[in-house]
């Protein structure tokens, strides 16, 4: 067996899940929805995190399809990243289902000590100046890279 114990875990999550996940193998964030973003919402969600000091192409993207709460559950464990964007309310149900715990949108919340933030529709809030605000407001919820608070 070669490599760390995260490094194994991270193949096994993706040989297992892999059908479910796009972005980053080794992601910092993890970014849940119930049908794939275009490719503008995952322009913002990269850019707000490179924002947030955690570089270019920070996230790993879940399209739970049919995977079942504990499933979901074991994928995002694998993953192990420091933070969770649900960017929906049906993805926000599921992470909650998986976690046993509200994920309340527009707040964040903790889940196994990571920070988790959820949308009800990220990608129409992308429409306005306006909303785009509201997205980023919400975004800024997250801990920044390497600060000890998060």
């Amino acid at each position: 067996m070669s490599g760390n114990k995260y490094e194994v875990a991270l193949d096994e999550t993706w040989e297992l899940f892999g059908q479910y996940m796009s972005g980053t193998r080794a992601g910092l964030c993890c970014v849940i929805s119930s049908e794939p973003l275009s490719e503008a919402a995952e322009k913002a969600l990269n850019s707000s995190l490179a924002a947030l000091g955690y570089g270019h192409d920070a996230c790993t993207y879940v399209v739970p399809g049919d995977l079942d709460q504990q499933a979901l559950f074991v994928l995002i464990e694998g993953l192990d990243p420091i933070c969770i964007v649900a960017a929906d309310g049906k993805s926000a149900a599921l992470l909650g289902q998986a976690y046993h715990l509200a994920v309340p949108s527009g707040k964040a919340t903790r889940l196994l000590g990571r920070t988790a933030i959820s949308f009800l529709d990220f990608g129409s809030l992308l429409q306005t100046p306006q909303d785009k605000q509201i997205a980023w407001a919400l975004l800024k919820k997250l801990p920044k890279f390497g600060d000890k608070r998060g």
